[in-house]
């Protein structure tokens, strides 16, 4: 029988050590690198040849020290490895001294991998209770979400009624009883159906905000003709500009191809948009209306001549609520609710409304329709 002995062969040591999921570090007496498996560069991210065996690592003690570890050769250290991302890893090392070399041997510390899954576990199930808790909190805030815009609703519709009586018998009085009554008593009554008025504004923007949250916004689509829309708008701004001094300067093209649109809603934005730029506009000034047909359908604007709106606060417009710093010439009272029904008018004709402003220089709103046709 053959009983030789193969001898060691060192490339396959070489091997073994380069092809290792360990860190294997060959060390300078001082801690310089000499040489780092494929392993440990992976890890790392660079080639470690010639950096400093303590610039690789996360010393939060300050207590590594090759000459002390020399003292107690064979013990185990937990070091902690900076990886490309700058999270810190813990491996366990020995160190094996020789003449002008170290050899340092770095394993994983799978305790703290361990720790790390439980973790997560224990995160993924509070992310799982949280999200429960937030779907039962969205379910009870949409459930009184309705009940805020069934009641919101209900309680602008019984209004109706006795604010149209208020204003229709301040009317009669302002009209009938004027002559028989001293200027005090006719400010008290352009008092009251002024403030009437605001107040079936405010109910009607109610009812429309309420109708859109309800998701009960419908439109009646009927073919119609814009310029006829616009012309009957402007009837209802006229009196209101003429009150100021304001001119409206209407500038529209000769021909108009019928539209299918829900004709009452897109009077409605109109009679919104105008009346805006009239409360915003200076006496004796004018506000500039234009209607034009493009390839895709129509472009509406309407510029005043106010303040401006500060860049910064451009983003309220279209939030319900919301106002803006800059103020209406004549101290008109808005519900803040305009321009987001308007918005929600267009954007269901499927159309798009953007503004524009300049402090000093006044605003434009602009809105379009796609040509869709009867």
């Amino acid at each position: 029988m053959n009983t030789e002995k193969k001898s060691f062969q060192p490339d396959v040591y070489e091997k073994f050590v380069e092809k290792s999921a360990n860190l294997v570090f060959v060390l300078s007496e001082n801690g310089k690198i000499l040489k780092a498996n494929a392993f440990a560069n992976a890890q790392l991210g660079q080639d470690l040849q010639g950096r400093s065996f303590k610039s690789i690592l996360v010393n939060f003690h300050n207590q590594f020290d090759l000459a002390t570890i020399k003292e107690s050769p064979g013990k185990s250290y937990p070091l902690n490895i900076k990886k490309p991302d700058g999270l810190p890893q813990t491996y366990h090392f020995m160190f094996e001294f020789t003449d002008r070399q170290i050899i340092a041997f770095g394993q994983f510390d799978h305790g703290e991998l361990d720790e790390v899954q439980k973790q997560i576990i224990y995160l993924n199930e509070e992310l799982s209770n949280l999200a429960r808790e937030l779907h039962k909190k969205n379910a009870q805030l949409h459930r009184l979400n309705q009940e805020k815009n069934q009641f919101l609703g209900m309680a602008a519709h019984d209004l109706r009624k006795p604010i149209g009586l208020v204003i229709t018998y301040a009317e009669f009085l302002m009209d009938e009883a004027a002559p028989l009554l001293d200027d005090e008593q006719v400010g008290f009554l352009e008092t009251i159906h002024r403030s009437s008025l605001f107040m079936k504004r405010l109910v009607d923007d109610f009812l429309d905000v309420s109708a859109i949250e309800a998701g009960k916004f419908e439109l009646d689509l009927q073919p119609a003709d814009m310029r006829h829309i616009l012309d009957q708008s402007l009837q209802l701004n006229e009196i209101q500009a003429a009150k100021k001094g304001i001119a409206l300067e209407v500038k529209k093209a000769t021909h108009f191809p019928r539209m299918c649109m829900d004709g009452s809603k897109i009077e409605q934005v109109i009679t919104n948009l105008v009346s805006n730029a009239i409360e915003h506009t200076h006496p004796k000034t004018a506000v500039t209306i234009h209607l034009q047909t493009t390839e895709d359908g129509i472009t509406f604007s309407v510029k005043d001549q106010g303040p401006g709106i500060p860049p910064e606060e451009m983003n309220k417009l279209f939030k319900p609520f919301e106002k803006t710093s800059t103020q209406k010439i004549g101290g008109e009272k808005s519900t803040g609710l305009g321009m987001i029904i308007t918005r929600k008018i267009i954007e269901a004709h499927f159309g798009n409304i953007w503004v524009e402003s300049l402090l000093g220089e006044g605003t434009t709103v602009y809105f379009t329709l796609p040509l869709k046709k009867e």
